[in-house]
């Protein structure tokens, strides 16, 4: 008989594959890279993995350190409008390198520290 899998994670994590855009604000103090591909203050396109209510994955193609801030926009037609998006503030736990490149070269695991309560349920009902 198979054991029953019980979820660690204080918050389920729902998949759906959405694009979204994301505002550099800034980078850790300690860690700023003169040679970065992206600055503070630029956006880039990214496309969500999975979500949950404390943290959003997503895959992109630009090497960001940890600990950098940035504002993420969802635009999806489906949620969102472009004229009216929903904005969370995200700061990167952890990033990794994809063995593959389908929807990005790099993956982030991103902690959502600002957001709208609304918004971020409304986003995990979507998802879910």
């Amino acid at each position: 008989m198979k054991k029953q899998y019980k979820e660690s994670r204080k918050f389920p994590r729902y998949t759906k594959i959405i694009h979204v855009e994301c505002t550099v604000k800034n980078f850790p103090g300690d860690l700023i890279d003169k040679k970065a591909k992206i600055k503070e203050g630029e956006t880039f396109r990214a496309t969500t993995i999975n979500v949950s209510q404390s943290g959003i994955l997503i895959n992109y193609d630009y090497i960001l350190p940890e600990r950098t801030t940035l504002e993420l926009a969802v635009t999806d037609d489906a949620i969102a409008s472009r004229s009216n998006p929903m904005k969370f503030e995200v700061r990167i736990a952890w990033t990794k390198r994809n063995a593959y490149k389908i929807f990005g070269r790099f993956s982030a695991g991103l902690h959502i520290i600002k957001e709208n309560k609304a918004d971020i349920e409304k986003l995990v009902e979507h998802f879910n």
